[in-house]
């Protein structure tokens, strides 16, 4: 069964009205994705009221990467801090 190509999406992690969301462009259409699974076209009165907090893929990337060295508290009880 050949795999179909997947469209290009950018998302962010942001605040819509105070409501944590994700907000993802797909085909040019920007979503406002709710954690509870709501999911609503992004509006332009929104904009006044949204917070864009980063990009998702770094964020996951970086809580990967902390989770592969051991989680918080390795990290924080293990930091060289800045010795050689």
């Amino acid at each position: 069964m050949p795999t179909l190509p997947q469209p290009p999406i950018k998302a962010k992690y942001a605040t819509v009205y105070d409501v944590p969301a994700t907000i993802a462009k797909v085909h040019d259409v920007l979503y406002v994705i709710y954690e509870g699974g709501q999911i609503e076209p992004f509006e332009v009165e929104m904009a006044p009221f949204t917070v864009v907090l980063g990009d998702v893929a770094t964020a996951e990337t970086a809580a990967m990467w902390d989770r592969v060295a051991g989680g918080p508290a390795m990290i924080a009880t293990h930091r060289t801090m800045g010795r050689q």
